[in-house]
């Protein structure tokens, strides 16, 4: 794994990044990560050492998103002036990773949050160029829950609008649950342990959460690349039934794979059965190195 090197993203503007590369093998497969809420791209090393391991010809390439916790410029930290930047950056990433490796199929890999920007970052993308070859959507969040209070997604986008520069913490929007994230952590514990977690953020950027989530079941129907989308039954945002729905409005031309995991939660890639999920990955990327390139 190399750390920290620098990457430009909209703006011109600097991010770091991370990569799992092996040195005795060029890569047929790169992987991009676009981490979650409160993440980082050390959020990708357990799955970037099972490739290193298993699967040595895909690499993998995380990059620390814009208004997150590693965000360069502190003051930006939980906030996020134009969501749109956020796809800026993926596809200046995107670029990147196809110079050095031209010759390799590109995936983007979201979780969480990092799923929603795939998924929009995908459908602004012009319909003739498809931005990658194939999308991986960890944990997406494709609806509210329907026992969230109803005033919760209407007052943030009216709050988002008079008072953006306000911040909350995303316990307050939760009702102060403390939410079970993987068998044996919570999300206060990892407020604890992780270094770039961030205690408060803006309502531009809740509210820009809460527009990419309500846009989901429209993105999904956008989508002309392998799709492989994974999901634990546990998960305290979406249940299997909110997924399945999302599934369904993916074009019936567009190969599409759904994985649910019975007792797993939100974080996949530090779940107890992670080893099972990063096999399937697996698989799943062994095809989309054997497929072949579209006719222009």
């Amino acid at each position: 794994m190399v750390q920290n090197p620098n990457t430009a993203g909209a703006k011109g503007e600097t991010f770091g990044y991370r990569k799992w590369i092996s040195e005795k093998h060029e890569p047929e497969v790169v992987v991009i990560g676009i981490h979650g809420f409160c993440g980082a791209s050390i959020d990708y090393n357990n799955f970037g050492q099972h490739l290193l391991k298993h699967q040595p010809t895909t690499a993998l390439y995380a990059y620390e998103i814009r208004g997150q916790g590693s965000d360069p410029i502190y003051a930006r930290r939980g906030d996020i002036g134009d969501p749109r930047d956020w796809y800026r950056d993926l596809f200046a990433f995107t670029g990147l990773v196809r110079e050095r490796h031209p010759d390799a199929k590109i995936v983007w890999f979201g979780e969480s949050m990092g799923a929603l920007i795939a998924a929009h970052a995908w459908r602004q993308a012009p319909p003739d160029q498809a931005p990658c070859d194939g999308l991986i959507l960890s944990s997406p969040i494709v609806r509210f829950r329907d026992d969230i209070p109803a005033w919760t997604p209407g007052l943030v986008q009216i709050a988002a609008t008079t008072l953006p520069l306000a911040r909350i913490s995303l316990d307050m929007l939760a009702g102060d649950q403390n939410v079970q994230m993987t068998q044996k952590s919570h999300h206060a514990e990892q407020a604890v342990k992780n270094p770039y977690h961030i205690r408060q953020h803006t309502l531009r950027l809740i509210g820009a959460l809460s527009s990419h989530i309500n846009g989901m079941n429209h993105c999904a129907t956008t989508f002309r690349k392998p799709v492989l989308i994974l999901h634990g039954d546990k998960d305290f945002f979406n249940n299997d039934s909110d997924v399945r729905g999302f599934v369904g409005r993916i074009p019936p031309g567009t190969s599409a794979t759904y994985r649910n995991y019975p007792n797993a939660y939100h974080l996949l890639m530090y779940d107890e059965k992670k080893d099972a999920i990063f096999r399937d990955i697996e698989r799943w990327l062994k095809r989309i190195r054997h497929q072949r390139p579209e006719k222009s």
